[in-house]
């Protein structure tokens, strides 16, 4: 038996519930930009690994990214891997990576996460098939109830604004506390971790590359520290500048600030009247009466204002580029592969919504090589 849909038209959390409720056993495959293969045996769900696709592996890419293992480490583990055929999971516990409670952890945290995030595809596609010969080769720690899975995603959906708009930087840094006469508040085991992980500054993106918890749970612990004064917070990290009278400091802010800004400018309007009337003046006689016929055949004259938009267009377009490319360096350092499109950049937080589509509107085109590894993006 199978059934699909589109989400918008019956919503992907009805569905998991529908499968647990008629404890059903198979495979649930949501596809947007990605897609993500969901297993369920009597309802219960076990895992959302999916052993056909070797390119995307989402325990493997929670593991890097939360520190848990080096990319080193997975391409020893990978090579293993691909000398034995044997599973991922069955390696690190032979190899001893983790303990099998360590790794039964680690698995149902990646799962919460991963369901937390198909669940904020926008105008994904779903298809159900049921059948126990899917299950046959799905490695699980554990079968999960999909109401606590829903229960704990829809909160962590609810809260996450929150607490993206008090950590929103990740230029942001931290350091811990030591709370007077060596006595704190109770720390929760997350906590506690990042707590101890704080002794030295560290910025928030290092944070969470070394955290060995998901993003969320980062951002729970630093919020909970924040509140019992035991994090210390600084938007960049830079060395002191001798302290100076707040008339000259001010002064100074605002030279460096708008002086370049008005220089451009004047260098800018001034190349324009010579170009416009004194080179004119020196040129022979013929020269204006052909100039003029030359603009009247345009559409549009150049004037001050469409010459200063256009250069300082192709500034901000430039600057658009650079953001965006170096967003997906950063996905790319984070998931060891470039995003299938821009919108799954803005939809995983690297850039943001406004970002996105200024680029579809400057005309820019973005488009992913087969192996993952290599991308074009030019202006058409």
């Amino acid at each position: 038996m199978a059934f699909e849909g589109d989400v918008k038209d019956f919503g992907l959390s009805e569905i998991l519930q529908l499968i647990s409720v008629q404890q059903k056993s198979g495979m649930l495959l949501v596809k947007c930009e990605e897609k993500m293969a969901i297993f369920f045996r009597e309802g219960m769900l076990i895992s959302t690994r999916d052993r056909r696709d070797r390119t995307r592996d989402p325990l493997k890419d929670y593991l890097l990214r939360y520190g848990f293992l080096s990319r080193s480490e997975m391409n020893s583990l990978q090579q293993i891997q691909a000398e034995t055929k044997l599973d991922l999971t069955e390696i690190m516990l032979s190899e001893k990576y983790f303990s099998e409670d360590e790794l039964k952890t680690i698995f149902v945290d990646q799962i919460y996460e991963t369901i937390q995030e198909v669940l904020n595809w926008p105008r994904s596609h779903y298809k159900f098939i049921s059948g126990n010969k899917l299950l046959q080769g799905v490695k699980s720690f554990s079968d999960i109830r999909i109401d606590a899975v829903l229960m704990e995603s829809m909160r962590r959906i609810d809260e996450f604004p929150e607490l993206k708009n008090r950590f929103p930087s990740s230029e942001m840094t931290f350091k811990n506390i030591a709370h007077v006469d060596d006595k704190r508040p109770e720390l929760t085991r997350n906590e506690d971790f990042i707590y101890e992980l704080l002794e030295k500054e560290m910025k928030f993106s290092r944070l969470i590359s070394k955290g060995k918890m998901a993003r969320f749970s980062i951002y729970e612990a630093l919020k909970s520290l924040s509140e019992k004064e035991l994090l210390q917070i600084t938007q960049k990290s830079t060395p002191e500048i001798e302290a100076t009278p707040p008339e000259e400091k001010k002064e100074t802010h605002y030279e460096k600030r708008f002086l370049p800004a008005t220089i451009t400018i004047l260098i800018l309007l001034a190349c324009f009247f010579i170009g416009e009337f004194a080179v004119p003046s020196l040129l022979l006689p013929g020269w204006s009466l052909l100039s003029n016929q030359t603009r009247a055949n345009t559409s549009t004259a150049a004037t001050t204002d469409t010459y200063l938009n256009g250069n300082l267009d192709e500034i901000k377009t430039r600057q658009l580029e650079k953001k965006i490319r170096s967003a997906l360096s950063e996905y790319m350092a984070e998931r060891a592969s470039y995003p299938l499109t821009l919108e799954i950049l803005s939809i995983r937080g690297f850039i943001s919504e406004d970002i996105c589509t200024r680029a579809n509107q400057a005309g820019f085109n973005y488009s992913l090589d087969k192996d993952t590894k290599s991308y074009l993006f030019k202006r058409k």
